[in-house]
């Protein structure tokens, strides 16, 4: 993935189904919002996950996430689901572009715990 400079990849079967070099929710809400059921049991690799991108694996139903960087937050959702996942680092939490805050997708879902609410939130901010 990184060789690539990929953000993310998703893989089913051997197979990649899809990959971005574009880093950011918007990619894998529009990935997501295009192809959902064909991505239910494939595997998520991203090179940061926080917990609005989990919570949006959680919702597609993916079988494995790997994670270069990966939020407490987002640990502790996978936890809580069982979900098979393979991280490098863990922070705090994921920060905006510019790195002066918290990413205004973290914060949108910072109280959240249902994927499909947490989706809806996101799907709002980003398809206006």
């Amino acid at each position: 993935m990184l060789k690539n400079d990929l953000s993310f990849v998703i893989v089913k079967n051997g197979e990649i189904l899809f990959e971005s070099r574009e880093g950011g929710v918007r990619k894998i809400l529009e990935t997501v919002r295009d192809h959902g059921q064909k991505l239910v049991n494939s595997a998520l690799a991203d090179k940061v996950v926080g917990k609005a991108v989990m919570l949006i694996a959680l919702k597609v139903g993916f079988d494995s996430i790997y994670a270069k960087i990966l939020s407490k937050s987002a640990l502790d959702i996978a936890s809580k689901a069982n979900k098979s996942l393979v991280y490098d680092e863990v922070v705090e939490f994921i920060v905006n572009r510019d790195g002066t805050d918290i990413c205004p997708f973290e914060k949108s879902v910072k109280f959240v715990e249902d994927p499909e609410i947490a989706y809806n939130i996101l799907c709002k901010m980003v398809f206006k």
